[in-house]
């Protein structure tokens, strides 16, 4: 027997052993017991052997996938729920107030509970965030691999790891969080982020060369990731108020004590940070190797003398 026959099974086991005893000692209690288990399996069998097996594990897209299962256990969660007080309570009356006082004990008995299952309900119907975006919460930062009803799962980056990559830990966020912390989305809309890389040359360094340098270097790595951020922004546009910005490539120059500071300063995907930084530095690296005139900077420590010192002849 396949195992997501094993509920159903059970159910309709104890409803043949409640049909039995009923029909020996009547009773109302039975009688709405024995519906209550028949209306059960009904549902089960409509939402997870026809609904499930049959269309939603064959989505091929797995995001979509995901999400359409996802709704569908949510609202078989909620049908479940009104079959209880639908068989249960005697009149509409009863079941408002009833459902009301179990509203208000869950509330104040179980208030974390309750927060994360509104927080649950605010992710799922706001679209704060989605499996797969890369999301920060408090001091947690990661990418979705799961929504509960009142857990979020993330697969960590940072902590020990730098330049946003993963650790290989699982940390699970309660969604009441979503209601009280400030939540950072790093995909929702746009796939991109601003980076930048900082290179430090000598006064006596041919400063405007090296600044071209660096804005070629760059735009040999980022020129088609510049036209997809261009394209999501514009689109972008039309949700929200944006004030503009170009996609293009930038060089920022600064006076420092001891050197020329040159900021870079560009986009790339959110995801490929540290490769497309990787890229550039090498590059950037290579040409200034094959250049006579510019010279990377570095802090340093000029000596102009020493202190004189004195002998004592008498320790000698």
């Amino acid at each position: 027997m396949s195992r997501s026959w094993i509920y159903p099974a059970l159910l309709i086991l104890i409803a043949a052993l409640l049909l039995t005893i009923n029909h020996w000692y009547r009773n109302i209690h039975l009688t709405r017991g024995i519906a209550t288990i028949i209306v059960l399996v009904l549902i089960y069998a409509i939402f997870k052997l026809i609904l499930e097996e049959r269309y939603i594990n064959k989505i091929a897209d797995p995001q979509k996938r995901y999400y359409t299962s996802k709704s569908l256990y949510f609202f078989y969660i909620i049908l479940n729920f009104l079959v209880f007080w639908l068989i249960w309570v005697e009149d509409l009356q009863s079941l408002v107030v009833g459902f009301g006082l179990v509203a208000a004990a869950f509330t104040l008995t179980m208030q974390d509970v309750a927060k994360n299952f509104v927080g649950g309900l605010s992710i799922f119907f706001n679209r704060i965030y989605r499996v797969g975006d890369r999301i920060e919460i408090g001091s947690k930062k990661g990418d979705v691999i799961d929504i509960d009803i009142f857990y979020t799962t993330i697969m960590e980056i940072d902590e020990w790891v730098s330049a946003d990559l993963p650790t290989g830990r699982l940390s699970l966020i309660p969604n009441g969080h979503v209601l009280s912390d400030i939540t950072n989305n790093y995909t929702k809309d746009f796939d991109f982020l601003w980076d930048e890389i900082r290179i430090p040359v000598t006064y006596d360094s041919d400063w405007k060369a090296a600044r071209e340098l660096i804005i070629s270097a760059i735009n040999l790595e980022t020129r088609m990731v510049e036209d997809l951020a261009a394209k999501e922004i514009s689109h972008m546009a039309r949700k929200y108020f944006l004030s503009g910005g170009s996609m293009k490539a930038e060089v920022f120059v600064s006076l420092t004590d001891n050197w020329i500071e040159l900021t870079s300063r560009y986009v790339t995907p959110v995801r490929q940070r540290r490769m497309v930084r990787s890229n550039i530095s090498n590059k950037i690296l290579e040409d200034i190797e094959n250049s006579a005139n510019i010279k990377i900077a570095s802090q340093t420590v000029d000596i102009v003398g020493f202190p004189g010192s004195r002998i004592d002849k008498a320790h000698g």
